[in-house]
């Protein structure tokens, strides 16, 4: 850390995943605190992800005082940081309450349980306990951001594996849905093999998807038919993986530089997307149609080949790179 207290010096390693473990754990407790390192760290990760990119043009040096006179005159500033606060809330709450959604869901699941069900294999998971305990692990990480210490009843067992998880979801959705404004855009280390950081609206889309996602493992273990979220959370999770795949491809060895994939997906939560093969933006060379939940599944790497109801036409060998790539963006 600087003399000011700041983390600039860290703040570069930091975002690389190049710090030692004790100054990772600094520089995070210290941006969970402070905005102006939270927004470094929050932009500095936006960079590096598109490292590779061709350079853009910069805008006219004019431009920002000419877009900065006209909103000022459009409305003062303190309106509009009062609408922007006030947005940043009832934002903080719709992903509060979709998270919440598959909190409670697995929740009654898990209570249902007998003890041998409990040690079922379920999805990559030797066991359901396994499971939880991955989940409680994966949800940590936004937690620790939110400056949630695990929650303990003193009543419990310490191997109550499902209370522990529950009590700490519990304990995030609360802290965002009553601090939201002042949290979302404080970075958080994605749950998963890639050691990638976004702001905490982002992981909170990435919590609920891994909770669906856990929660149908757990019904495919008892024979239970599968469940699919709303559109709403569908569209959430797609827009959240959807920009994080061209560095994938381009980290996996499959990146395609100046070529693109149409998606087309149907039902709820779909729509029309262009998705580049690589940071390098391009042309469309083949197209994909299936439903929003059927890629949401494969984002989280439940649905395998053969695929059935997916029309795919143009570049096969694209194709096949970008499904490739999409089905190992989960949390396991």
């Amino acid at each position: 850390m600087t003399d000011d207290r700041h983390a600039d010096d860290l703040v570069g390693p930091y975002v690389m995943a190049a710090c030692p473990p004790d100054e990772a754990r600094s520089v995070a407790d210290h941006a969970s605190r402070c905005p102006k390192c939270a927004a470094e760290i929050a932009e500095l990760g936006r960079v590096v992800e598109w490292i590779g990119v061709a350079a853009a043009r910069a805008p006219a040096p004019e431009l920002r005082a000419r877009v900065l006179a006209a909103a000022i005159a459009a409305r003062p500033a303190g309106d509009a940081y009062e609408d922007g606060e006030a947005h940043e809330s009832s934002e903080a709450r719709r992903l509060g309450e979709l998270y919440h959604g598959q909190v409670a869901d697995l929740d009654r699941l898990l209570s249902g349980l007998s003890q041998p069900q409990w040690l079922l294999p379920s999805g990559p998971h030797r066991s359901v306990r396994d499971l939880i305990v991955h989940l409680h692990g994966s949800d940590g990480l936004v937690a620790a951001v939110a400056g949630i210490d695990a929650p303990v009843d003193r009543r419990a067992s310490g191997s109550d594996d499902q209370l522990r998880w529950r009590r700490q979801a519990g304990a995030i959705i609360d802290v965002v849905t009553r601090r939201g404004a002042r949290l979302l855009d404080r970075p958080v280390r994605l749950a998963g093999r890639a050691a990638i950081r976004r702001p905490l609206r982002e992981a909170l889309v990435q919590r609920g998807f891994e909770t669906w996602i856990h929660a149908e493992d757990v019904r495919a273990a008892l024979d239970l038919p599968p469940r699919t979220p709303a559109g709403e959370q569908l569209a959430d999770i797609v827009e959240f993986a959807l920009p994080l795949l061209p560095l994938a491809m381009e980290t996996a060895g499959r990146g395609r530089p100046g070529q693109a994939i149409r998606l087309l997906l149907t039902g709820s939560g779909g729509g029309t997307r262009t998705v580049d093969l690589s940071p390098v933006a391009g042309a469309v060379v083949a197209e994909i149609a299936m439903s929003a939940q059927q890629f949401c599944r494969l984002l989280a790497g439940r649905l395998h080949p053969p695929f059935t109801d997916v029309r795919i036409d143009g570049d096969i060998g694209a194709v096949d790179d970008f499904l490739t790539v999409a089905a190992t963006m989960g949390c396991d």
